[in-house]
This record gives structure tokens, sequence and C-alpha cells, in this order.
């Protein structure tokens, strides 16, 4: 490159995988020498209001009917009035972002449509792109003024082909990760680092970023009472949780809060218990790491979901009985076991980070 890109990464306060995402393009882009910011441009946009709405958003999210409507009915919203307004969400802070930093490059990793309406009204030739996080696609994602779209899967750039959008703008990269993931790791000192025992297969239990997941003392306590389990749940930024769980005194049961080395705990799993966002989704595939999937909120988790489970990659329980039938029976399966760690290997795309910042300084830089 004659000269450092300047990169800008777009995210959202919704959910963790967005912003994770942009932080493993960004140090991709370093890489390269370029000058990144990530900016949360709907938290910068609106502080006091986005606080509050974060919260009722984390409430929605997991009552399902209310997120179903919104997420299938957005084709159906797409011409009326809120979507005028959601193209103005953030457009003023976008302005000045934008005059201030003079970007080369837009990256979003939430569909932000401020961002294609401000090049469309402003007739600036500079490349905005869509990340898309997740392994399915909603039309917000799609629109005419995004020059590229990478995207998780084959499938899914045949079903966004399908709509019609221009072949040319699509590129199966696979969803960003943390090198971490794929990485080479000594299994045998991890162990001795977190005192788990080697002779044990161990159970990582997810509860996501907020340790959202519900049910799970009555979970831990049912697999406790099998002594060829290890038992590890990771409570997120949930401290009321992992105090309730540690209170259980549970010989089978380690508890962590919020880890930046979760991806250790990965690597030295069998199987994996989780919500499927895009991104967890895409560590376990990293890693060969087998999924249940508890309770997927209808929407993006349910797609992702039936994606991994129509792949042979995951099971998908309902409820902590389904989850302790399915533990049972794939830890004493090897075959099954086998089985979904192929297919894990099939769906995942190797160093998406990478693929997507080399194709971004081909297509527009070099």
């Amino acid at each position: 490159m004659e000269k450092n890109l300047n990169v800008l990464i777009l995210t959202a306060p919704f959910g963790g995988g967005h912003k994770m995402a942009a932080e493993s393009l960004k140090k991709e882009f370093l890489k390269k020498d370029a000058n990144v910011e990530i900016f949360d441009l709907f938290s910068t946009s609106y502080p006091g209001f986005i606080d509050g709405f974060n919260k009722v958003y984390s409430k929605l999210f997991n009552v399902g009917n209310i997120y179903s409507f919104f997420y299938y009915g957005i084709d159906k919203l797409k011409d009326k009035q809120i979507m005028k307004l959601y193209k103005k969400f953030g457009y003023n802070k976008f302005t000045v972002i934008y005059e201030e930093f003079k970007p080369d490059i837009i990256i979003n990793t939430f569909p932000i449509l401020s961002v294609p309406e401000f090049k469309k009204k402003n007739s600036i030739d500079i490349p905005v792109i869509n990340v898309v996080t997740d392994y399915c696609c909603h039309s917000l994602w799609l629109d005419n003024n995004v020059d590229k779209l990478y995207v998780a899967t084959d499938d899914l750039k045949n079903k966004i082909k399908d709509l019609n959008y221009p072949l040319d703008k699509l590129v199966v990269s696979g969803i960003p990760v943390r090198e971490e993931f794929y990485k080479e790791l000594n299994k045998k000192n991890i162990l001795e680092k977190y005192s788990l025992n080697k002779d044990k297969k161990i159970i990582l239990i997810s509860a996501g970023a907020f340790g959202l997941m519900k049910n799970l003392k009555e979970l831990c306590i049912s697999l406790n009472q099998f002594d060829n389990l290890q038992v590890v749940a990771v409570c997120g930024n949930n401290n009321e949780l992992k105090k309730e769980l540690d209170k259980l005194s549970l010989n089978n049961l380690k508890t962590f809060g919020y880890i930046d080395s979760i991806h250790e705990l990965y690597k030295i799993s069998s199987l994996m218990i989780t919500k499927p966002g895009g991104i967890t989704l895409s560590e376990a595939a990293a890693v060969k790491l087998p999924l249940i999937l508890y309770k997927p909120v209808s929407g993006q988790e349910m797609e992702n979901a039936r994606f991994f489970e129509r792949k042979g990659a995951a099971f998908i329980a309902n409820s902590p009985s389904d989850i302790l039938s399915y533990t049972i029976h794939l830890t004493n399966n090897s075959i099954r076991i086998r089985h979904m760690k192929k297919s894990l290997e099939t769906i995942y795309q190797n160093n998406s980070s990478e693929v997507i910042v080399k194709d971004i300084i081909k297509s527009y830089v070099q």
C-alpha cells in the first residue's frame, strides 16, 4: 500500500458479537499498518437512550414472540416510516466522525443504515462494507449502497443470491473470531492451569456475555451426579449467577465470570452447552467443539441453531432434561462426536479476518 489506510469500523451495543468481530478485523488491519478506529455509533450518538434501550432489548430478545415479530417482519417494515427514521439513527454523529477521521474504508459489523444513506446523499466514492455476524441474514444488511457483503457460508450466499442481490457483492469469508481460537495450545498445560481433571470429560456451559441462560442451577445439579464429567460454567458478567452456583458446592463444578482466555476452555472441552450467537458458534467451529444449543430465541438465534443442527454439528435443547439426555448420549457415543466434529470442520472458514482484509485491500486499494 502506498499510504496507510484509514479504516473505520462501526458496531453496535446489542450483544457482544458485533464488537468482537470488529476487534478481530481491527487486529488484522493493524498488521497491514492501517489506521483503524472502532466506533459504537449508537452508544456514542445517544448514550442515555441506548443504556435504557439495551435493558429493554435484553428482555425483548428473550421474549421469543416479540423479537420474532421484529426479526421476521423487517421486510414488511422496509418502506414504512420506522425505516426512514432508522436511516437517520446516528446519521449526525457519523457525519462528524467521517469529517474528523476521513476514512478510506467503512465497515459495518451491524446493519447500520445511516452509513449507506450518507454515502448515497453525499455521492462519496468510498467502499461501504457489511460483515454479517450470523449464519443468516435479514434485509437490513442488503442495502443497495453497500459495496460488499461478507457472509459465513455458501448456503447463506446462495440464499441471498436468490433474493436477486448482486452476486459480485457477495463473498463467503466466514465470521471473524479471535486468532487465539485457531492456534494450537498445549492441553495438558491448560488442564493444570485451571486445576481440571484430565481423566474426566469437560462439559463447558457458556451462559453468554451477560449470563442470560436460565435454569443453570438445575442443570449443574443434574450433571454433577455423573462422576466421569467435569462441568465448567462461564457466567459472563453475571456475578450473582456465579455466586449462586458457587453456593451449591458441587464437587464436579467449576465456575468462572468473564474471562478473556475462554478459548483455552473451548480447546479442552468435550462438549459445549450455549446460546447460538453467531460468534460463539464460529468459535466452537474453529476448535471443532460439539454443541448443545439451549432454547434459541426465534430470530437469528433460531436460524443459527437450525443451520448447525441441519449440518449435524449441534443438537437443539428446549429444556434442562433435553440437555441432560443429549449430554449423556454424546459423552457415551464417540462415533457421533466424531461426526459432529467433522461437520463443524466443514462449516468453519479458516482465518476469516485475514480473508476479509486481504479481499478488501485487493478490491479497493491495490
